[in-house]
């Protein structure tokens, strides 16, 4: 039996929690302020991807060969790292001097005979070779000098069929990773190029990436695996070889990255820090296919994105560290005759600034419309629902580019950050217009192999990601796949595994990862390593904006960094963040008493 003293205490408690929770709802939703967007563009200026022009005096780049697709990579990268660029061609060797030079790429498939002179030439300059394809096992047998310049000792094989890949750790950021499948692993995951020759190389090289023939194979010495990425060490210089396809996508722009960090005893170059989780054509705030999604669900269409697929988009982007960026449209199908909910929109926005995410527009739909109208139908509805929410990003799909720009210059909103589907005809990143374009390193809800590799590429090379999914099958569901459950499994599997090595790059919003870019594609910067190679200078064009850089340095470790700060992403890998326009990073000598202890 309860007293009236214990009674009464019961009461205040309980009266206490009641008035808590309302203070705690009432102040959750006064801070929520959902209807202004809380980022806003930092910069508006940026030079445009077409204006750029790099000169060789310092680490330019050349390149022999025919492969338009290599070209375009490696264009790519050179505007990115600010490197000039001079196309060589068929025997006829460059004529200044190499001092300042990076590296010559070579398209070892288009070699000619005239080449091998140009060739043996560089490397005795002391130049960097990059071969990002192949020679045909015929020209490296008549072209023995070639064959010894790379490396190669035999041909083992012209071409042999592998199960698997193992990239070894060092490389590329992320670690090592093994790609081959496993018992119970879906077949789409294996998506990799398995038909390559079999080269038997020299002792002084040195193996980034190899085959597996078989099983057995798993444990062998590398030696007796095919190589797919390797380094030879000449006597003037080193050689890179890629005994694969990865140089004609963006797995490029990390190998030509990895290629300058590993020749150097400390490399230090700049990324944007920048990783964003975009969901497409989400949310919608019309009752549509209702039928379908009552018969799946038991509940109408609203509720089911609110109740259903919002906790996996927020458990995926939590489990991550991601902040969600929503392109967000009135409905799908345009022709239903149902009209937006405009409670649904309060709701939706209140979740979005709830989970530091943001809202941005998109062109894209399910049903036949143009992108004006379509886009004009949105704006009314949302400026007179949310009357002082401003938009700076939109989802543009596959739109024609300079179509989309010009609408979108007339919606009155300050678009800033434009996200396209990745197309291999233009960069991953551009500026046009002051405004930043995006394509997704990421999308889709599959896991695979390419991507993978791809992803720790493009984040070696930048350090940027955003993973892209479209989410109108799951309002129009087409097959079982599409069903909520076995898409949640999809989809958090696939991110789960794809980001579990780079959590600590940072989470940003739409418009946060538009002015890191920003920042990024506008830097200046030199970085000098001093004699005694024990500290690092790094001089910007700016001040107080965040600068961020990857040092590398795999036999030593920060001992002191003024006016920034620094992270450990992994053994001998800083990320070093500053906002000064000089910063001093000292080094010393690895510890090895703990190593030497345990020998």
């Amino acid at each position: 039996m309860i007293s009236k003293k214990n009674f009464f205490t019961i009461s205040v408690m309980m009266v206490v929690v009641f008035f808590l929770f309302m203070v705690t709802g009432g102040a959750k939703q006064a801070l929520s302020n959902y209807e202004e967007n809380e980022y806003v563009p930092t910069s508006w200026t940026v030079s445009d991807t077409s204006e750029a022009d790099f000169s060789l005096s310092t680490g330019g780049v050349l390149y022999l060969g025919d492969s338009q697709k290599v070209l375009n990579r490696l264009k790519e990268w050179c505007y990115y790292n600010q490197r000039g660029l001079e196309e060589l061609d068929h025997g006829v060797g460059y004529e200044g001097t190499e001092e300042n030079l990076s590296m010559l790429v070579v398209d070892g498939a288009s070699l000619t005979d005239k080449d091998e002179d140009v060739l043996l030439e560089a490397s005795e300059t002391g130049l960097t070779l990059v071969f990002a394809t192949m020679p045909s096992c015929e020209y490296l047998q008549e072209h023995t000098n070639v064959a010894q310049l790379m490396g190669i000792r035999a041909i083992q094989k012209e071409s042999t069929s592998l199960v698997g890949m193992h990239l070894y750790e060092g490389f590329l950021l992320g670690g090592e990773k093994v790609y081959e499948l496993g018992d119970e692993d879906p077949l789409y995951y294996q998506d990799m190029n398995l038909h390559i020759p079999w080269y038997i190389l020299e002792s002084a090289s040195k193996v980034y990436m190899s085959g597996y023939l078989n099983k057995l194979y798993k444990d062998a010495d590398v030696s007796y695996t095919p190589p797919i990425i390797w380094r030879y060490n000449t006597k003037n210089g080193y050689v890179y070889a890629i005994n694969n396809n990865f140089m004609e996508d963006l797995s490029a722009l990390g190998i030509y990255t990895a290629v300058e960090s590993t020749r150097e005893e400390i490399a230090i170059y700049p990324v944007i820090n920048a990783k964003s989780l975009v969901v497409t054509n989400y949310p919608t705030f019309t009752e549509e296919n209702e039928e379908q999604i009552s018969e799946l669900y038991s509940r109408n269409t609203t509720n089911y994105l609110e109740t259903l697929v919002w906790p996996t988009i927020m458990a995926v982007s939590s489990y991550n560290k991601m902040k969600p960026g929503f392109f967000i449209s009135t409905k799908l199908d345009y022709d239903s005759e149902n009209g937006p909910s405009e409670k649904a929109l309060h709701y939706f926005m209140e979740l979005i600034r709830e989970s530091h995410g943001e809202a941005g527009l998109s062109l894209d739909a399910y049903s036949d419309i143009s992108a004006e109208e379509k886009l004009s139908i949105d704006l009314d509805f949302f400026k007179d629902t949310l009357e002082d929410y401003h938009f700076y990003s939109c989802y543009v799909g596959d739109s024609d580019l300079e179509e989309a720009l010009t609408l979108l210059n007339t919606t009155g909103e300050n678009i800033s950050l434009v996200v396209s589907d990745y197309s291999k005809n233009q960069n991953l990143i551009w500026a046009q217009d002051n405004v930043i374009g995006v394509s997704e390193t990421t999308s889709s809800q599959y896991y695979s192999f390419t991507k993978d590799f791809t992803l720790k590429s493009v984040e070696t090379a930048l350090g940027y990601s955003m993973a892209s999914v479209d989410a109108s099958s799951l309002v129009y569901p087409k097959t079982t796949e599409s069903h909520l459950q076995n898409f949640t499994e999809e989809y958090s599997g696939t991110i789960n595994s794809l980001y579990e090595n780079f959590e600590d790059f940072e989470a940003t919003s739409l418009t946060e990862t538009g002015n890191r870019i920003r920042n990024y594609l506008n830097l200046d910067y030199d970085a000098d390593v001093s004699m005694e190679k024990d500290r690092v200078t790094i001089t910007t064009n700016t001040y107080g904006e965040e600068q961020f850089f990857i040092l590398k340095i795999p036999n030593m470790e920060i001992r002191f960094i003024s006016q920034g700060e620094y992270e450990e992403l992994e053994d001998g890998v800083y990320l070093v963040t500053t906002t000064s326009s000089e910063t001093v990073i000292k080094l010393k000598e690895k510890d090895q008493s703990l190593l030497k202890y345990f020998r």
